[in-house]
């Protein structure tokens, strides 16, 4: 079979979103926990259950049961849980394993009502979790009949600040991406979790005024690289806090910042989606 240029680029497409859900393992330190399985529990149906594990041994399997809507009775963003499951599985112990409960395959199992809570009320964030969120817009899989303006071709994380992700457009699927530089903090050094911003203005500015944007450097992975980080910092960006190096946080983000839409009110439900952050 031959491929051709447009062909390969929708493998490329669909290889940046496979991996892209493969960019905020849970590491732990010189650690790493990989998602085993997402199962339901059987005992409650508004809880789910992740099970995670060290990638070599079975035995090393832990369960953590995670509530799906929040105390106002309103859905939690599966992103929220994800990271809620990354604190859950930093302060667990070696004897709260040991003690809990098993399920019929042998894996404890524990409540992560607690750290689901908790971080709702004070959100704690990685940075690959604001490369996750800067690159999840563009790399949604569109309608057969709508195709996407904007195809995310690849990503990549530049320093502690930046990321640059690859970009075509339905006319340009046969030639190199280009390139767009988001910024993932602010000039406070707060975490951009979403850059709304970048999404809703790409597309307007790809047919018009982008190139006015354009960064002169040389990028072997696509045929022209533009500059948003200015554009999009400080214009009014919101971020999640992720502390500067010497914060005695470490390397998870803590902020007392948190979006929630004007409709929100306790015993409404909710579809809030990803947690992305404002921009004015």
């Amino acid at each position: 079979m031959t491929w051709d240029e447009t062909a390969l680029s929708g493998l490329q497409a669909q290889l940046a979103h496979e991996m892209l859900g493969r960019a905020t393992a849970f590491a732990l330190g010189p650690e790493a926990r990989l998602v085993r399985g997402v199962v339901t529990s059987p005992q409650r149906g508004d809880v789910g259950r992740v099970v995670v594990w060290d990638g070599q041994r079975l035995d090393s399997s832990v369960a953590f049961d995670l509530p799906l809507t929040d105390l106002h009775g309103g859905n939690i963003p599966s992103g929220d849980l994800a990271a809620a499951l990354r604190s859950a599985l930093a302060d667990c112990s070696e004897r709260e394993v040991e003690q809990a409960p098993r399920d019929a395959f042998g894996i404890p199992v524990l409540d992560g009502s607690t750290a689901v809570h908790t971080f709702m009320a004070r959100p704690r964030f990685h940075l690959t979790d604001a490369l996750h969120a800067a690159a999840a817009g563009f790399a949604a899989l569109p309608a057969p009949d709508e195709p996407a303006e904007l195809r995310l071709r690849g990503f990549l994380l530049l320093d502690e600040a930046t990321c640059r992700l690859y970009l075509d457009t339905p006319e340009s699927e046969d030639a190199p991406p280009f390139g767009v530089d988001l910024p993932l903090r602010d000039e406070d050094g707060s975490v951009v979790v979403g850059v709304t911003a970048a999404h809703a203005a790409l597309p307007a500015l790809v047919s018009g005024e982008l190139e006015r944007l354009r960064k002169d450097v040389h990028d072997p992975y696509c045929r022209a690289v533009y500059d948003l980080v200015d554009w999009l910092c400080p214009a009014g960006i919101v971020g999640l806090k992720l502390p500067l190096p010497g914060d005695p946080a470490g390397p998870i983000a803590r902020s007392p910042f948190r979006r929630r839409s004007r409709d929100d009110h306790p015993g409404t439900p909710r579809d809030r989606g990803p947690t992305f952050v404002s921009a004015h």
